[in-house]
């Protein structure tokens, strides 16, 4: 097989480590799942040769050369390193002249390496193209609910006993909600969002069906695929409740401010609140949350704000194959399991 490989000659091989040449902020933007970040450049390296670039090719060549000489020995060293995990494959943003160089050298120092054709570009492409014209053929079951009925528990819980699983908001990085982002340092972009989502249906290629929590298009700052959502939105629909007390608990567990970055995040995402729920309204969510009562006011948003906004949790509006009650998250689990594999013995599609 020829060292320069195109997408499709990648993605056969079997245990591809994928080296991402670019600067740390390209990395940031989106890559290729599970790439390590090896840059020739750093962020300010990368702005000055692109600079110098538009007036004189040669000195930016000659900048890059200056930037990168006194890196090598560690760059080396770090690929050699991953290459101990699988075959290096490098790549930089469309198989320029980052990966062709470092290319050449790892050669000419006999140190195993592929390269990817087109780069990070002609990866983005493939994902597109995938998504673009893939059609969901096997049945989708979707667990819809108030918020804090604990339909992320649930979920996990179901795939620890071994039920596919497809956890749009783990690929988010964001939980699907106005404070959805409580708590999670990274919120990934649309292109790392498209990618982990091909990879991850790949890896349930086999599978029966698929289990997914319900979700809008959109999941914090990313939006699910057409052919995804459609498929959510004509799936079998599981329907989870909870008392309003269970569901205050679980929210305060997973939402209750433990710094002052989450404080302020809290007070900023309740102004927003104003244009649904009127100015005095949020005034009075912000005296709660100044006096740390927050029961009262996850008790407030929930009954007044929250509930009003799902549609998909209200049996007047939808039909639903299954109603569980979910106080205790591991006998829903069990009895949604039972229900789904009930329906696959007999026979039941989409």
């Amino acid at each position: 097989m020829n060292g320069e490989l195109t997408i499709k000659e990648v993605m056969e091989l079997a245990d591809p480590v994928f080296i991402d040449l670019r600067s740390p902020l390209e990395y940031r933007k989106g890559t290729i799942p599970g790439a390590v970040n090896i840059p020739l450049f750093d962020d300010q390296e990368r702005e000055i040769i692109g600079t110098v670039y538009k007036r004189d090719r040669k000195e930016a060549r000659n900048r890059g050369v200056a930037f990168v000489s006194p890196k090598l020995p560690q760059i080396f060293a770090a690929i050699e390193e991953q290459g101990r995990k699988g075959i290096p494959v490098l790549f930089c943003w469309r198989g320029g002249q980052r990966s062709k160089v470092l290319y050449d050298l790892l050669r000419s120092l006999e140190i195993e390496a592929y390269r990817l054709e087109g780069g990070y570009k002609a990866y983005r492409r493939y994902v597109l193209d995938r998504l673009d014209t893939s059609i969901m053929q096997k049945p989708v079951y979707v667990l819809n609910g108030l918020t804090g009925v604990g339909k992320t528990v649930v979920l996990q819980l179901l795939e620890e006993m071994g039920c596919p699983v497809m956890d749009l908001e783990g690929l988010a990085g964001h939980r699907g909600s106005l404070f959805g982002h409580l708590g999670i340092t990274e919120q990934r972009t649309q292109k790392d969002f498209d990618a982990l989502l091909l990879k991850r249906l790949d890896e349930l290629d086999e599978a029966d069906y698929l289990l997914v929590e319900g979700e809008g298009k959109r999941i914090g700052p990313v939006y699910v695929p057409d052919f995804f959502f459609k498929a959510m939105q004509e799936g079998k629909h599981i329907l989870l409740t909870a008392p309003l007390e269970v569901r205050v608990q679980r929210i305060l567990a997973t939402y209750s401010p433990r710094s002052e970055e989450d404080l302020q995040q809290v007070q900023e995402a309740i102004f927003s609140l104003e244009k649904y729920v009127g100015f005095k309204t949020v005034q009075l969510y912000q005296q709660l949350l100044n006096e740390g009562n927050y029961h009262e006011l996850v008790s407030r948003l929930c009954s007044h704000y929250y509930d009003r906004l799902y549609d998909d949790a209200n049996p007047q509006k939808r039909s639903f194959d299954l109603v569980v009650d979910s106080s205790d998250p591991g006998q829903a689990a069990k009895a949604i399991r039972q229900f789904i594999l009930t329906q696959q013995c007999a026979g039941v599609k989409q």
